[in-house]
């Protein structure tokens, strides 16, 4: 066994969310994401070692929420794509926002944030640097989100590090493709449980809208900011309903036409910015109630402008409320799905409204996971940010050596 590279999950192994990763190779240190899972109140990994350093895969909290914390403590350099950088910085700026708003301690300031904001090292897929004197980095698309990125170090071996990856791919962006590798880190979400094929499950999204506005309902659409929003709008681009748009996800969509070789097509996404209204006071909130859609932030229904066009439907049977993504257990959403009600600022009030699930998701599903592997053919495979790893371990188990680490487990490869 090579025993020069050892690694640790400071979180995220054994759970979806608080993704932090060490490895350690000859002499550097390396942290893969530092995130929080952003529950109330939010969760954090455990504290780093000294690092040489950090690469962030994408702009979820769950991967990016902590790189404040990081900062705040030592000097660091954050590798990772310039929109990756933009969009943590905002909503790491946010969460500080929303901790004061609900009252929980979070363990950086927005002075932290500023800092860190100094940290990123932009790079770009498809290119690479030097790491030492026998190792090299590569960048690659991930398929998740816009700019997101897959991590492939090379030396003795090739080491692939996934962050959370797509092999399909949405309106938004491209599937990633497999990276050749020895050792393979890569993301389980969704160990176990597949994806509806996307095409007809678009179809059956945009037949309930029809048959809601129909009956002389609204339909609203929470949808996280990063990304999903930006998909939905596409989804619904050419079908020729009146729809407003709301909550930070305006901010990003701006973002991402600033970054187009991160786009399947920024000539769609902005066609799809034109076709619908913008939220831009209360007054245009008002003059949004009476669209036919309304998409907004948050996506969990925690906060955001969602709640209070929730207050104003809750007891309107016609309208029906679309969720679009993971409803995370202890979240709003969840409350909705499984008991009928929402909280409205600490108080539980029922909801009449139509609710339905809709998974838009942007992480590969089971069987492309097992692919994915497959064809990456590697020697050894890491599983982790998966709450249930066992089914991906039992179907790669004569595709490689699998290991399922826990949280704060030292390992070597």
């Amino acid at each position: 066994m090579d025993s020069s590279i050892r690694c640790q999950f400071l979180g995220g192994s054994d759970e979806v969310g608080n993704l932090a990763m060490v490895l350690e190779i000859e002499d550097m240190k390396f942290l893969f994401d530092y995130g929080m899972s952003p529950g109330k109140p939010p969760t954090f990994p455990l504290p780093p070692p000294p690092i040489d350093l950090t690469f962030l895969t994408h702009s979820h909290l769950d991967h990016c929420g902590m790189i404040p914390w990081l900062c705040s403590e030592s000097d660091h350099r954050i590798i990772t794509t310039e929109p990756t950088a933009i969009i943590s910085n905002l909503l790491q700026k946010d969460t500080v926002k929303i901790a004061q708003m609900d009252g929980y301690s979070i363990p950086f300031t927005s002075a932290d944030v500023k800092e860190a904001e100094h940290s990123y090292v932009p790079v770009e897929p498809g290119k690479k640097r030097e790491l030492g004197e026998n190792y090299s980095v590569h960048y690659h698309s991930a398929g998740h989100i816009p700019g997101a990125l897959m991590f492939e170090l090379v030396g003795d071996k090739r080491l692939l590090f996934t962050g959370d990856l797509n092999t399909v791919d949405t309106r938004l962006v491209k599937g990633t493709k497999p990276v050749p590798c020895d050792i393979l880190f890569m993301e389980g979400t969704y160990a176990g449980r597949e994806h509806e094929n996307r095409k007809k499950m678009e179809r059956e999204f945009l037949e309930k809208i029809e048959e809601v506005i129909n009956r002389g309902g609204t339909v609203i659409i929470p949808a996280f900011a990063v990304s999903r929003s930006q998909e939905i709008l596409l989804v619904l681009k050419d079908a020729g309903y009146n729809v407003w748009f709301d909550g930070m996800g305006k901010k990003i969509s701006k973002i991402y036409l600033k970054y187009p070789k991160y786009l399947r097509s920024v000539d769609d996404l902005k066609k799809a910015l034109k076709k619908v209204n913008m939220v831009h006071s209360e007054q245009s909130r008002k003059s949004a109630m009476k669209a036919e859609i309304i998409v907004t932030s948050s996506g969990m229904m925690d906060g955001g402008p969602v709640l209070s066009y929730m207050n104003k439907l809750k007891n309107d049977k016609k309208s029906a409320v679309l969720l679009t993504g993971y409803q995370i257990p202890g979240t709003n959403s969840r409350l909705l799905i499984e008991k009928g009600k929402l909280n409205f600022y600490g108080v539980l009030e029922k909801v009449d409204c139509e609710v339905r699930y809709y998974d838009f998701s942007a992480h590969a599903g089971h069987s492309e996971l097992v692919e994915f592997a497959q064809k990456c053919n590697p020697e050894k495979i890491v599983l982790f940010h998966s709450s249930d790893r066992t089914p991906l371990a039992e179907a790669l188990k004569d595709t490689a050596e699998v290991l399922t680490p826990m949280k704060g487990e030292h390992f070597s490869l």
